[in-house]
């Protein structure tokens, strides 16, 4: 092989490699976040993509399906002061990728939180479990 041979290897190398970091396919139900130097530019929506090679770079990977989060177990006290426990769930969707993935970090924790304290309000400040209990028939 002469060196113009070789030149020309590293260069049919060189492009091989940047058209293949330049297409991107994004499944569907997700968006993905594009960074430029690592400053989000757009988002990447599902189906074939390009980007430019070695300068954007694909950031965070959101799924944009309706998601099922379990809120775990844990005690609430009514106005009456008397403790419950309760759980619940939310179903969630991403609505707005670019700030799901840059105004809050741990989505899924935040949501959590959120909903708890949610939970907590409600039946803290509008259930009684006085009325409840004196509604169900005594059983011996």
């Amino acid at each position: 092989m002469t060196g113009t041979e070789i030149v020309l290897l590293v260069l049919l190398l060189l492009a091989v490699l940047a058209v293949s970091k330049g297409i991107r396919t994004v499944p569907q139900g997700e968006v993905w976040t594009v960074e430029r130097f690592g400053a989000f530019t757009r988002l990447l929506q599902p189906g074939l993509n390009l980007v430019i090679p070695f300068i954007d770079q694909v950031g965070r990977k959101l799924n944009v399906q309706e998601v099922v989060l379990d809120i775990p177990e844990q005690s609430v006290i009514t106005r009456d002061n008397a403790s419950v426990l309760v759980d619940g769930i939310v179903y969630y969707r991403v609505m707005d990728p670019a700030k799901a993935a840059y105004a809050v970090q741990r989505m899924e924790q935040a949501l959590t939180a959120l909903a708890m304290t949610n939970i907590r309000a409600v039946i803290g400040d509008s259930l009684r479990f006085e009325p409840c209990c004196a509604a169900r028939p005594y059983r011996a």
